[in-house]
Protein backbone atom coordinates (compact mmCIF):
# COMPACT_ATOMS: atom_id res chain seq x y z
CA UNK A 1 0.00 0.00 0.00
CA UNK A 2 1.30 3.58 -0.60
CA UNK A 3 2.07 6.05 2.02
CA UNK A 4 -0.59 8.70 1.91
CA UNK A 5 -0.35 12.14 3.75
CA UNK A 6 -3.34 13.63 4.74
CA UNK A 7 -3.52 17.72 5.48
CA UNK A 8 -5.71 18.74 8.16
CA UNK A 9 -5.46 15.72 9.91
CA UNK A 10 -6.89 16.96 12.82
CA UNK A 11 -10.07 18.61 12.09
CA UNK A 12 -13.34 16.66 12.10
CA UNK A 13 -13.56 15.34 8.25
CA UNK A 14 -9.28 15.12 8.14
CA UNK A 15 -9.41 12.38 11.24
CA UNK A 16 -11.38 10.65 9.88
CA UNK A 17 -9.81 10.31 6.45
CA UNK A 18 -6.88 9.20 8.48
CA UNK A 19 -8.66 6.58 10.30
CA UNK A 20 -10.58 4.70 6.81
CA UNK A 21 -6.89 5.24 5.38
CA UNK A 22 -5.02 3.18 8.02
CA UNK A 23 -7.92 0.98 8.01
CA UNK A 24 -7.72 -0.06 4.59
CA UNK A 25 -3.69 -0.80 5.10
CA UNK A 26 -1.79 2.56 4.38
CA UNK A 27 1.08 4.03 5.81
CA UNK A 28 -0.31 7.73 6.75
CA UNK A 29 1.07 10.82 7.47
CA UNK A 30 -1.19 12.95 9.22
CA UNK A 31 -0.34 16.59 8.64
CA UNK A 32 -1.67 19.30 10.90
CA UNK A 33 -0.40 22.55 12.47
CA UNK A 34 0.66 20.67 15.36
CA UNK A 35 2.32 17.27 15.32
CA UNK A 36 0.41 14.46 17.44
CA UNK A 37 0.54 11.06 18.68
CA UNK A 38 -0.21 8.45 16.01
CA UNK A 39 -3.47 6.72 16.27
CA UNK A 40 -2.04 3.10 15.04
CA UNK A 41 1.18 2.04 14.27
CA UNK A 42 0.22 2.69 10.55
CA UNK A 43 0.00 6.37 11.22
CA UNK A 44 2.84 8.76 11.73
CA UNK A 45 2.38 12.48 12.67
CA UNK A 46 4.12 15.71 10.68
CA UNK A 47 3.36 19.51 12.02
CA UNK A 48 2.55 22.24 8.82
CA UNK A 49 1.21 25.64 9.73
CA UNK A 50 -0.39 26.02 6.32
CA UNK A 51 -0.91 29.69 6.98
CA UNK A 52 3.03 30.10 7.20
CA UNK A 53 4.74 26.81 5.63
CA UNK A 54 6.84 27.50 2.65
CA UNK A 55 6.63 25.32 -0.57
CA UNK A 56 10.40 24.36 0.32
CA UNK A 57 8.99 23.14 3.92
CA UNK A 58 5.97 21.17 2.31
CA UNK A 59 8.36 19.64 -0.14
CA UNK A 60 10.56 18.20 2.73
CA UNK A 61 7.64 16.79 4.37
CA UNK A 62 5.84 15.14 1.65
CA UNK A 63 9.51 13.55 0.70
CA UNK A 64 8.28 9.50 0.31
CA UNK A 65 4.82 10.44 -0.12
CA UNK A 66 2.81 8.80 -2.66
CA UNK A 67 -0.11 10.79 -2.52
CA UNK A 68 -2.01 13.67 -1.09
CA UNK A 69 -5.54 14.48 0.64
CA UNK A 70 -6.34 17.98 1.52
CA UNK A 71 -8.86 18.13 3.75
CA UNK A 72 -7.97 21.18 5.55
CA UNK A 73 -9.92 24.15 5.98
CA UNK A 74 -9.83 27.09 7.82
CA UNK A 75 -8.88 30.83 6.65
CA UNK A 76 -10.44 30.65 3.07
CA UNK A 77 -7.38 32.78 1.83
CA UNK A 78 -4.40 31.85 3.59
CA UNK A 79 -4.92 28.09 4.29
CA UNK A 80 -8.15 26.92 1.43
CA UNK A 81 -6.30 28.78 -1.08
CA UNK A 82 -3.01 29.62 -0.29
CA UNK A 83 -2.02 26.78 1.94
CA UNK A 84 -3.31 24.47 -1.22
CA UNK A 85 -1.49 25.77 -3.77
CA UNK A 86 1.68 25.55 -1.76
CA UNK A 87 0.92 22.04 -0.83
CA UNK A 88 -0.03 21.44 -4.68
CA UNK A 89 3.01 22.81 -5.70
CA UNK A 90 5.23 20.93 -3.13
CA UNK A 91 3.76 17.70 -4.10
CA UNK A 92 4.92 17.83 -7.94
CA UNK A 93 8.30 18.63 -6.68
CA UNK A 94 8.10 16.09 -4.12
CA UNK A 95 7.02 13.60 -6.83
CA UNK A 96 3.64 12.84 -5.54
CA UNK A 97 1.69 10.85 -8.25
CA UNK A 98 -1.94 11.27 -6.46
CA UNK A 99 -3.56 14.22 -5.10
CA UNK A 100 -7.97 14.42 -3.79
CA UNK A 101 -8.79 17.43 -2.93
CA UNK A 102 -11.97 18.80 -0.92
CA UNK A 103 -13.73 21.52 -1.45
CA UNK A 104 -16.99 22.18 -1.58
CA UNK A 105 -20.28 21.83 -2.73
CA UNK A 106 -21.17 25.64 -4.68
CA UNK A 107 -17.88 25.81 -6.32
CA UNK A 108 -18.21 26.19 -10.04
CA UNK A 109 -21.91 26.19 -10.07
CA UNK A 110 -25.29 28.25 -8.94
CA UNK A 111 -25.67 28.73 -5.12
CA UNK A 112 -28.23 29.24 -3.06
CA UNK A 113 -29.15 33.18 -2.66
CA UNK A 114 -27.62 33.11 1.10
CA UNK A 115 -24.54 31.73 -0.40
CA UNK A 116 -23.64 35.04 -2.46
CA UNK A 117 -22.03 37.84 -0.85
CA UNK A 118 -19.16 38.68 1.58
CA UNK A 119 -17.91 35.79 3.14
CA UNK A 120 -19.42 33.55 1.08
CA UNK A 121 -17.79 34.75 -2.05
CA UNK A 122 -13.99 34.83 -0.26
CA UNK A 123 -14.78 31.12 0.78
CA UNK A 124 -16.02 29.65 -2.27
CA UNK A 125 -13.39 31.59 -4.44
CA UNK A 126 -10.62 30.19 -2.66
CA UNK A 127 -12.14 26.55 -2.52
CA UNK A 128 -12.51 27.65 -7.12
CA UNK A 129 -8.51 28.68 -7.41
CA UNK A 130 -7.33 25.64 -5.50
CA UNK A 131 -9.71 23.45 -7.69
CA UNK A 132 -8.18 25.23 -10.88
CA UNK A 133 -4.31 25.10 -9.73
CA UNK A 134 -4.92 21.51 -9.48
CA UNK A 135 -6.61 20.80 -12.46
CA UNK A 136 -3.49 23.10 -14.36
CA UNK A 137 -1.07 20.60 -12.14
CA UNK A 138 1.06 17.10 -13.85
CA UNK A 139 -0.93 15.70 -10.59
CA UNK A 140 -2.98 12.33 -11.42
CA UNK A 141 -5.83 14.68 -9.74
CA UNK A 142 -9.67 13.68 -7.94
CA UNK A 143 -11.82 17.13 -6.75
CA UNK A 144 -14.67 16.04 -4.11
CA UNK A 145 -17.08 19.07 -3.70
CA UNK A 146 -19.15 17.80 -0.41
CA UNK A 147 -22.19 19.14 0.24
CA UNK A 148 -23.13 20.49 4.18
CA UNK A 149 -20.88 18.22 6.25
CA UNK A 150 -22.94 16.43 8.92
CA UNK A 151 -21.63 14.61 12.29
CA UNK A 152 -23.82 11.87 12.34
CA UNK A 153 -22.65 8.56 12.00
CA UNK A 154 -22.08 7.40 8.10
CA UNK A 155 -24.51 5.03 6.80
CA UNK A 156 -21.60 4.26 3.41
CA UNK A 157 -24.55 5.41 1.05
CA UNK A 158 -23.51 8.59 -1.17
CA UNK A 159 -24.28 10.03 -4.27
CA UNK A 160 -21.58 11.46 -6.32
CA UNK A 161 -22.42 13.74 -9.95
CA UNK A 162 -20.76 16.48 -11.97
CA UNK A 163 -20.72 19.87 -10.74
CA UNK A 164 -24.04 21.53 -10.61
CA UNK A 165 -25.85 17.87 -11.22
CA UNK A 166 -27.52 17.86 -7.91
CA UNK A 167 -29.81 19.79 -5.88
CA UNK A 168 -27.65 21.37 -2.80
CA UNK A 169 -27.86 18.99 -0.01
CA UNK A 170 -25.79 17.20 2.51
CA UNK A 171 -23.52 14.51 3.58
CA UNK A 172 -22.13 12.76 6.52
CA UNK A 173 -18.44 14.04 7.23
CA UNK A 174 -17.74 9.52 7.52
CA UNK A 175 -19.09 8.76 4.22
CA UNK A 176 -16.96 11.84 2.72
CA UNK A 177 -14.11 10.53 4.17
CA UNK A 178 -14.87 6.99 3.12
CA UNK A 179 -15.08 8.63 -0.23
CA UNK A 180 -11.70 10.29 -0.01
CA UNK A 181 -9.50 7.20 1.21
CA UNK A 182 -11.31 5.11 -1.75
CA UNK A 183 -10.82 6.92 -4.90
CA UNK A 184 -6.85 7.34 -3.76
CA UNK A 185 -6.50 3.74 -4.70
CA UNK A 186 -8.94 4.49 -7.49
CA UNK A 187 -6.75 5.16 -11.12
CA UNK A 188 -9.90 5.31 -13.05
CA UNK A 189 -11.28 7.96 -10.45
CA UNK A 190 -8.53 11.08 -11.94
CA UNK A 191 -9.39 13.93 -13.84
CA UNK A 192 -12.71 13.56 -11.95
CA UNK A 193 -14.34 16.59 -9.97
CA UNK A 194 -17.57 15.24 -8.46
CA UNK A 195 -20.10 16.70 -5.94
CA UNK A 196 -20.90 14.87 -2.89
CA UNK A 197 -23.99 14.10 -0.89
CA UNK A 198 -25.78 11.43 0.89
CA UNK A 199 -27.23 8.74 -1.00
CA UNK A 200 -28.81 5.15 -1.95
CA UNK A 201 -25.25 3.57 -3.23
CA UNK A 202 -22.19 1.74 -1.64
CA UNK A 203 -19.01 3.93 -1.94
CA UNK A 204 -17.62 1.68 -3.79
CA UNK A 205 -20.89 1.34 -6.29
CA UNK A 206 -21.27 5.33 -6.59
CA UNK A 207 -17.86 5.70 -7.82
CA UNK A 208 -18.25 3.35 -10.31
CA UNK A 209 -21.44 5.19 -11.63
CA UNK A 210 -20.06 8.35 -11.16
CA UNK A 211 -16.45 7.08 -13.63
CA UNK A 212 -19.22 6.13 -16.53
CA UNK A 213 -20.80 9.64 -16.64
Amino acid sequence: MSTVAVFGSSGQTGRRVVDHLAREGHDVLAVSRRAAVGSSPQVRTAAADLTRASVSQLREILDGVEAVVFAAAGDPIRVDRDGALRVIEAAEQAGVTRFVLITGMGVGRTRPAEYYGGFWDTYFGAKEASEHALRASRLSWTILQPGELLNDTGRGRVELALTGSLPIGAVTRDDLAAVAAAVVNRADSAGHGWEVVGGNQGVGCAIDAAVLR
